[in-house]
């Protein structure tokens, strides 16, 4: 039934409200009666009424404030002001609350009838409405991540306006100021351990994409999915420096500790102001260039991006990582990436140095340590050697 509480601080004006009309019949049924504002509002609060019949002028509280108070505690209830006061100003007040009618005292049986009736379907409409809109929330809820994959999907590959992209970033609640962006991929023809065989190419990417969601699942807005290149695609918000760098290893060491297969891997970092299309273009050129290099040097190489930061680093330990010798490795790293071990490893350094510069958190000295070098001097050396300028004059473009 619905329920109606009746506030007035005159005896005689409840006595009569609560015989005006055949309630039953109305499918109404009165659940308090309160002479005083503060009463009204602690038992609207315990009962939850849908009608409710205010007076004006009430001890404590008005009626006004009443309604004030109701407004935010009981936003799908209907109120219907029953006063004395003919004045302008207090039904305009009124009005300004939301009061579905404001009656004078004394009511007209008829009058009263006709305004409960309406409240009545009022309250059918809003019950609808809600219900309906919970429906959609419930559905929004159960397929948001379907949705918020459309969209990423759509925006890498250039399908949406900007009006659209805000509307969407909008609706879906998602926070992209300082995204990171990964891609990784199974290196499905490199078999590296015993158990690789027994792995068929679907459960490779099922467990790929399950240990990227398991590992991010802590970052709000976190969304991961399969993209048409067969990329496992993960949008990540607000990450630290040293989170960013520890993402990638993570993956990488408990899929190979699962599979016995290593995996693709790309990164980038992405502000609402960057080109999206363009930079997902990067990442796949990335990830493509990565399975066209030769096996042995793919695993060479990500062994050099695991430990980069490791002073103690040396072509001997990596190539007896890969099981060739020091001079073939030598050989094949200088044909494929163009670049002498220690040159590579020098460039693994200072790009991921770049990274850590980009934080105002951490010394010069401090990013020389964390990737690998034992001086601030030695460091800025390497760091003009590959990108021209020193440490300090690239840092200034953040100042």
């Amino acid at each position: 039934m619905i329920k109606l509480l009746i506030a007035d601080d005159e005896p005689k004006i409840l006595r009569g409200l609560k015989k005006s009309l055949d309630w039953e019949e109305l499918n109404i049924e009165i659940v308090g009666e309160a002479e005083d504002g503060e009463i009204a509002f602690e038992m609207a609060k315990q009962q939850k009424p849908d009608i409710l019949f205010l007076d004006i002028n009430m001890p404590f509280l008005n009626g006004l404030k009443l309604i004030e108070k109701l407004n935010s505690e009981l936003p799908l209830s209907v109120v219907i002001v029953i006063s004395g006061y003919d004045e302008f100003s207090y039904a305009q007040e009124a009005i300004r609350l939301g009061v579905f009618q404001y009656l004078l005292k004394p009511v007209n049986t008829e009058e009263l009838r006709k305004v409960v009736t309406e409240a009545v379907q009022l309250l059918e409409e809003r019950k609808k409405e809600n219900h309906y809109k919970n429906w959609i929330n419930e559905k929004l809820d159960k397929n948001s991540h379907l949705i918020k994959q459309t969209f990423l999907s759509h925006w890498m590959k250039g399908k949406l306006t900007e009006n659209e992209i805000q509307e969407h970033i909008a609706f879906l609640d998602m926070n992209f100021h300082d995204i990171w962006i990964f891609a990784a991929k199974p290196m499905i023809k490199v078999t590296e351990g015993k158990k690789a065989e027994s792995w068929d190419q679907y459960l490779l990417y099922f467990t790929l994409q399950n240990f990227m969601e398991d590992l991010l699942s802590n970052y709000e807005s976190m969304v991961v999915f399969n993209d048409e290149y067969k990329q496992i695609i993960a949008f990540v918000p607000c990450l630290n420096t040293d989170q960013i760098h520890s993402v990638g290893p993570m993956i990488e060491e408990m899929f190979e500790r699962h599979t016995g297969k290593n995996i693709f891997f790309a990164k980038r970092a992405f502000k609402l102001n960057q080109n999206m299309p363009e930079l997902y273009q990067g990442i796949c050129e990335e990830i493509s260039s990565q399975s066209r290099i030769v096996p042995v040097v793919l695993l060479a190489k990500k062994y050099i991006e695991r430990n980069y930061y490791r002073q103690d680093l040396t072509l001997q330990e990596v190539a007896e990582e890969v099981r060739v010798s020091p001079t073939y490795l030598s050989r094949l790293l200088k044909e494929e990436l163009g670049s002498s071990f220690i040159d590579y490893l020098t460039r693994v350094r200072i790009e991921n140095a770049i990274e850590y510069m980009g934080n105002p958190v951490y010394k010069m000295y401090e990013v020389a340590e964390k990737v690998g070098y034992s001086t601030q001097h030695y460091f800025s050396t390497a760091f003009k050697k590959v990108i021209g300028v020193s440490p300090s004059a690239y840092a200034k473009r953040w100042e």
